[in-house]
């Protein structure tokens, strides 16, 4: 087996926004550069990949577009490769298996890791299986998509490979004072039940169902409970002058979110909260956790819940029964249902024994599944024994 000290690592994400896959990128390279490999990311000056990349001195190459096909990035990224001596590339998005497919064309001794966050549909006509030729290994972290992936993609099975986020779980404590602090500045009580979801403030996610369960709640359960939705719109992309620029639609639902929660119907139940760098001081406040996305590949955001012994409402599609397992560590209702997500609500605040339950349940599968120690060890493994083939 190589050594790990002599793996040298380029990871490639070109992507322009920020949301948990992007996130999750930096967090890798961080643990991956802590566990001695030599790692670089290869990303677009200005993202914000790039401005956290800079804040833990990761090294960093600059690419010039998000494209699957960019003559100029697949130029410079094949010279980095060549030159700078990186022997395993990275990928993490759809479009950068492109870009480093066809940079490695004719580099001897190179190979390329995928890590697939989001959905697998179909990949096996005569160009991806092309692209995907120069793919050794496809990771996920989840059983469900690698067997979508085993099915859809130009692989063969032995190829797909099982590696779960990690999550550094030591932050993950109750904390009283931060309870109480983040409830007192959302005008919350210590008594109400705060049902909150994390997430990108956009149609698919299922906010507005989220936001419109409060019209399915009894009086009674509706006077014990607050509803907080953080997060912010998906951003297409950042003016010259920093200005975040919103895609349309989400900037749509943000609107008619703010118009919303000033409805009498909504009798200022409903808090919005901006996207929040540190989640854990606000998982401490929260007592239920609410995944709404139609399809979910592997929620990060249900990995955090859980990880504070939050049990998790989520949509029974994607990868989410997998997480939740119903009635073990939440309950599972179908996507674009408000009703539903009200009816889950009030089986907890009608039982709160369940709270305590499915909440410890999720908390025990989050620390068995999701250590950062075990996912790096299992990626030094891949990356030597992908060196070897």
């Amino acid at each position: 087996m190589i050594m790990q000290k002599n793996i040298s690592i380029l990871h490639v994400n070109t992507s322009e926004a920020f949301g948990g896959l992007e996130l999750y990128t930096i967090q890798l390279i961080k643990k991956i550069m802590e566990s001695g490999i030599h790692t670089a990311i290869y990303c677009i000056k200005g993202s914000k990949i790039d401005e956290e990349a800079q804040k833990l001195g990761i090294k960093i190459y600059y690419g010039f577009k998000q494209a699957r096909i960019s003559f100029s990035d697949i130029k410079y990224l094949r010279k980095i490769i060549k030159y700078d001596h990186f022997q395993i590339i990275h990928s993490h998005t759809r479009q950068d298996v492109w870009l480093c497919s066809l940079s490695l064309l004719f580099l001897k001794d190179k190979k390329q890791i995928f890590s697939l966050y989001m959905s697998a549909p179909s990949k096996k006509d005569i160009i991806h299986k092309f692209i995907y030729s120069k793919v050794t290994a496809i990771t996920s972290s989840s059983e469900i998509l690698n067997e979508r992936i085993r099915k859809n993609y130009p692989v063969l099975p032995e190829q797909v490979k099982l590696l779960r986020y990690g999550r550094d779980l030591s932050l993950y404590n109750k904390n009283l004072n931060d309870r109480k602090n983040i409830r007192e500045s959302l005008n919350t009580s210590d008594n109400e039940y705060v049902i909150a979801t994390m997430c990108r403030i956009d149609p698919g996610k299922g906010v507005k169902e989220i936001a419109e369960s409060i019209l399915h709640l009894k009086p009674e359960i509706k006077q014990k409970i607050k509803i907080w939705i953080m997060g912010e719109p998906t951003l297409h992309h950042t003016a010259s002058d920093g200005t975040p620029v919103y895609e349309t639609q989400a900037k749509e639902l943000y609107d008619w979110l703010k118009q919303f929660i000033k409805s009498p119907e909504a009798e200022n139940k409903i808090q919005l909260i901006p996207f929040q760098k540190n989640i854990v001081p606000y998982l401490n406040a929260m007592d239920i956790f609410v995944l709404g996305t139609y399809k979910e590949t592997y929620s990060l955001s249900v990995i955090d819940a859980m990880a504070m012994g939050l049990p998790v409402i989520g949509t029974n599609s994607g990868g989410t029964p997998e997480q939740v397992l119903n009635n073990i560590r939440g309950f599972l209702i179908e996507p674009r249902s408000s009703k539903e997500i009200a009816n889950a609500i009030t089986k907890y605040v009608e039982n709160p024994k369940l709270i305590c339950e499915h909440g410890e349940n999720a908390k025990k599968w989050v620390f068995s599944e999701h250590n950062w120690q075990n996912k790096v060890t299992k990626l030094q493994s891949l990356y030597s024994e992908t060196l070897e083939k």
